[in-house]
């Protein structure tokens, strides 16, 4: 049983860095500036992120030097439950019977795709 509830993911930000970035893939330093405005804050908590082993950061040449982020595996499992709760937060899905279920209209648009 994890007893700490001071984790990293505590860190501001650090659950809005770790679900961009699983939607996105990689994304470069300066797309973070659309989750805060103080960019020195969002770069130090995704510095940390990158200390823990939950992303990488790399840089790319390009007109300029670029700070590439991009998930870990043990970052994509966290990102893929993180993206799982933000579905359930923002009413993506239904709960029936104590389990998680797509919500109607999005298996409606899936039946009208096919």
């Amino acid at each position: 049983m994890i007893t700490d509830y001071q984790s990293p993911l505590s860190s501001r930000y650090a659950v809005d860095i770790i679900s961009m970035i699983y939607e996105n893939e990689k994304i470069m330093a300066t797309d973070m500036l659309r989750i805060a405005k103080n960019y020195k804050t969002v770069i130090k908590t995704a510095d940390e992120l990158v200390e823990l082993g939950i992303m990488e950061m790399h840089l790319e040449a390009g007109r300029r030097l670029m700070k590439i982020y991009q998930l870990t595996p043990k970052g994509k499992a966290i990102g893929k439950r993180m993206f799982e709760c933000r579905e359930i937060f923002y009413g993506r899905m239904d709960f029936e019977d104590g389990s998680v279920t797509e919500s109607k209209e999005k298996k409606a648009k899936k039946r009208s795709k096919n």
